[in-house]
């Protein structure tokens, strides 16, 4: 079953630009919980354990219950929150500029990353391939369309490469799986968000171009979120973030904790972005 879902998925990556289904890391929708947080799927259901631990321990500090759930694409993410399904939201640094530019999201807070967050190129360890330019026309791993460092930031790198360059592009809707894809012999290249990079700790693969450093993948809230609620979301994010139990799930995230956020330099990377962006 594993060599056919291989199989499977090389098909996939033949043609341009096909979509990947991935099942959502969290529950499809949430109903019963005081407060309800989507998260976009950075990483795979696998690899999101971290988040799940993460926001189980925020209960404590918020004093109600706090309910997870999530969407495949960074898009369904934003129309959950423009919808008021979710009162907070874990989401990346473009889609969330994409959300301050259509005058719905505020962002809140930034992670404070554990190394720069920027844009890799990453190749195998043991492949010929030495710059982006190389890679033209060969089989590549993206993550999402909205995503910074996963797609708009190496078309950008592209530009000037032919229009072709990404034809043999696919997504695949978490930077793991993008990580993966190159490991499995399915992509020879992958763009993929440095954080994440770091803290999963791959082997078997080599970096062979990065972009600039951005501001880090944001908390946000609808913008007519309640204030009192919006106040109460910050600070008990703060606090548990600051506990031994928050630090540890926050490492494995790669974050060392939050800090409070302007929404202008999300807002610029989107305007960067946008002349690439599907």
């Amino acid at each position: 079953m594993r060599l056919l879902g291989a199989f499977l998925f090389l098909l996939c990556a033949c043609q341009p630009l096909p979509e990947v289904g991935v099942e959502p890391p969290y529950a499809p929708v949430a109903h019963t919980a005081g407060v309800r947080v989507v998260v976009a799927g950075m990483r795979s259901p696998e690899g999101a354990e971290p988040y799940r631990v993460f926001l189980g321990g925020l209960e404590e500090h918020l004093g109600e219950r706090v309910e997870a759930f999530g969407r495949r694409t960074y898009a369904e993410v934003l129309e959950a929150l423009r919808r008021g399904e979710a009162e907070m939201g874990f989401l990346c640094t473009l889609a969330a500029g994409l959300g301050v530019e259509e005058g719905f999201l505020d962002v809140v807070l930034a992670g404070e990353t554990l190394v720069p967050y920027q844009s890799l190129i990453v190749v195998a360890e043991a492949s010929p391939y030495r710059e982006l330019a190389e890679l033209r026309g060969m089989p590549f791993a993206f993550t999402d369309p909205l995503s910074n460092t996963g797609h708009a930031w190496p078309r950008l790198l592209a530009r000037g490469l032919g229009e072709d360059f990404f034809a043999r592009a696919f997504f695949t809707y978490s930077h793991d799986r993008a990580l993966e894809a190159v490991l499995g012999g399915l992509a020879e290249g992958a763009a993929v968000d440095r954080v994440v990079y770091e803290s999963l700790g791959v082997r078997g693969l080599r970096v062979v171009a990065q972009g600039p450093v951005d501001p880090p993948p944001p908390v946000v809230v609808p913008k007519d979120l309640d204030p009192e609620l919006r106040s109460r979301l910050v600070r008990a994010l703060l606090r548990h973030g600051a506990t031994p139990q928050g630090q540890k799930a926050l490492r494995a995230l790669g974050l060392r904790g939050f800090r409070p956020a302007e929404e202008e330099p999300y807002r610029a990377v989107f305007q960067r972005a946008k002349e690439v962006l599907p």
